[in-house]
């Protein structure tokens, strides 16, 4: 049977400098060799809720969103893989190339970061530096969300 770990994540990113930092409460689970992390979006910032599973395995990060945006990227270091974004609005193709991927793990606590271009109709348009903090989940938090 599969342990669901309430925990508190962390996701921090700059985009060309400009920096945002937000906080979800999620879960985590092994499956096999892989760790997932899910958690939904609230629907304040987007039409709709999206609904955001990340897999995270020894070499490679993938995140799919499913609702009012529909995404998927996937990374792995030094390599260029293809991905998908579709919302209400737009669809178009893009791809990721994963400059940096590292992982400070313990179970299903730690931090991942990753650096990476993204290419949107083979176009570079911007350049990401990710960081996503795993943490256990104070009980006393949840009383409060």
């Amino acid at each position: 049977m599969t342990e669901f770990n309430q925990v508190q994540l962390t996701l921090h990113s700059d985009q060309d400098g400009e920096q945002s930092t937000t906080q979800f409460i999620g879960q985590a689970f092994q499956k096999g060799s892989s760790l997932y992390i899910r958690y939904t979006e609230s629907a304040d910032t987007l039409q709709q809720e999206v609904r955001t599973v990340v897999k995270i395995d020894d070499h490679e990060v993938k995140i799919m969103r499913r609702g009012g945006v529909e995404s998927d990227q996937t990374f792995r270091q030094e390599k260029q893989l293809p991905g998908s974004y579709r919302s209400p609005f737009m669809t178009f193709a893009l791809s990721t190339h994963t400059t940096q991927l590292t992982q400070e793990l313990d179970g299903h606590l730690g931090r991942v970061n990753w650096e990476y271009e993204l290419y949107v109709h083979e176009e570079l348009t911007g350049t990401f530096k990710i960081s996503l903090h795993i943490q256990a989940l104070d009980t006393h938090e949840i009383d409060e969300v």
